[in-house]
């Protein structure tokens, strides 16, 4: 697994659970069949800028910063379906949101990605190869 898909699994951990030490991303990842150190995930939650947050209780847990929070679920609110062939896909997206959700791809599947074009209601992505287009079409289905 890539440094990229590791990234998107921490995002996702800290979204869907309340997390309060590294020690419990690295166990996450683990489960997740993903290898990854303390250290290792220190850098990431340092990169995807990932904050410290107090609750009532006198603890903490982590917590993406509100603005990612928002994009992921308007990419996730937006995307109404996908195809695939070759190394080709095409994503149904509601009308007037394609400009955003092409952000949000680009941006996620840079280097995987040879060409995004979108018009009003649809996106065509151009993968590298047959196998990025299988893997985005699989990422995307789980934002």
């Amino acid at each position: 697994m890539n440094k990229k898909e590791r990234l998107e699994k921490i995002r996702r951990f800290v979204t869907d659970y309340q997390i309060g030490t590294q020690e419990e991303i690295v166990e996450h990842l683990k489960e997740a069949g993903i290898s990854a150190t303390q250290a290792t995930v220190s850098r990431d939650i340092k990169e995807l800028g990932i904050v410290k947050i107090p609750l009532k209780n006198n603890t903490y847990i982590y917590e993406l910063p509100k603005s990612i929070v928002k994009s992921l679920q308007l990419a996730e609110d937006n995307i109404v379906s996908s195809e695939l062939m070759g190394n080709m896909i095409n994503l149904a997206v509601i009308p007037g949101n394609t400009i955003f959700v092409k952000s949000q791809l680009v941006e996620a599947f840079s280097e995987q990605i040879f060409s995004c074009l979108a018009d009003d209601d649809s996106i065509l992505i151009v993968a590298r190869t047959a196998e990025a287009a299988e893997e985005i079409v699989e990422q995307v289905k789980k934002w």
